[in-house]
């Protein structure tokens, strides 16, 4: 086992039986908690095929019972595997809960025809995640039903989500477990193979995968995000010049085997995300 492996076991605490038990209860009795203190009816989650919302819609029926969750599958056939589709689909009906399919093509077809062009396939993901989060919220005033969102906490640290768009909900029940032990989660679960083996992506844009765009494997991932923020506890930023150098030049010694850049393009997304993870600043008289 190299000192890498080392570090990295001992940043993420992977999860035993007993463990993984503890997190499936506590984050139950979370979503009944929150749902049944905020005086509604149950939840509504965008189902995609993924392994967030698949987690995140089995504990949801767990806590609330399976006719108090909605799904909602908002696939956009230019972008939307179909295996996706399937794999949504499945998922909702072993669960026995109620759901809607909405191609949401149109929509984006009618901003589209109104707004300026642009190149920028991040631009216009960001669109298709707002669009779908227009959805969930009117099926959320519909139904008197919560948005249960489905980030983790490695999207969170990152910002790797869409402001108001997949990051807008009402809760985030997974917002405390890094990638990582979601599919450990997961797996505990017994969420489908054809899902929990599936190559993660925002599918923003056609042939997206999550682990490729930064450069880095989820367990390197959590491991650097969690290293980042233990030197953050260690050091006063008032005395050390340069924190982010600093820093950088630290984790590059702590993860040796992944290059200078794709370090530095995680710490950076890190830090100049923050502000989607904060309410904006209010000016106060």
């Amino acid at each position: 086992m190299t000192i890498q492996t080392n570090l990295i076991e001992n940043l993420l605490f992977f999860l035993n039986y007993m463990e993984l038990e503890a997190v499936r209860k506590s984050i139950v009795s979370f979503i009944k908690t929150e749902v049944h203190n905020r005086g509604t009816t149950g939840a509504v989650i965008g189902v995609s095929g993924g392994i967030d919302s698949a987690v995140m819609v089995a504990l949801a029926a767990e806590a609330l019972g399976n006719e108090h969750v909605f799904g909602l599958i908002l696939p956009d056939s230019d972008i939307t595997p179909i295996s996706d589709v399937i794999d949504a689909t499945n998922l909702c009906i072993k669960l026995n809960i109620e759901f809607r399919k909405i191609y949401i093509n149109e929509p984006k077809a009618g901003f589209q025809k109104i707004l300026d062009e642009t190149e920028n396939r991040l631009l216009q993901g960001n669109l298709v995640a707002r669009i779908r989060m227009c959805i969930m919220y009117y099926y959320s005033g519909l139904l008197k039903k919560l948005v249960l969102g489905t980030s983790n906490k490695t999207e969170l640290e990152l910002g790797y989500f869409t402001k108001y768009g997949d990051g807008g909900a009402d809760l985030l029940p997974l917002g405390d477990l890094y990638k990582t032990n979601v599919f450990e989660l997961a797996r505990h679960l017994n969420i489908p193979e054809n899902i929990t083996n599936k190559k993660s992506s925002a599918r923003l844009w056609p042939g997206q995968v999550t682990e490729e765009e930064l450069g880095v494997s989820f367990p390197l991932l959590d491991g650097i995000l969690k290293r980042i923020n233990e030197l953050y506890c260690a050091v006063d930023s008032k005395k050390v010049y340069d924190l982010d150098e600093k820093i950088i030049k630290d984790l590059a010694e702590d993860f040796p085997s992944i290059d200078l850049d794709s370090i530095r393009g995680v710490y950076k997304l890190s830090r100049l995300n923050r502000h989607k993870v904060t309410p904006p600043p209010v000016c106060k008289f």
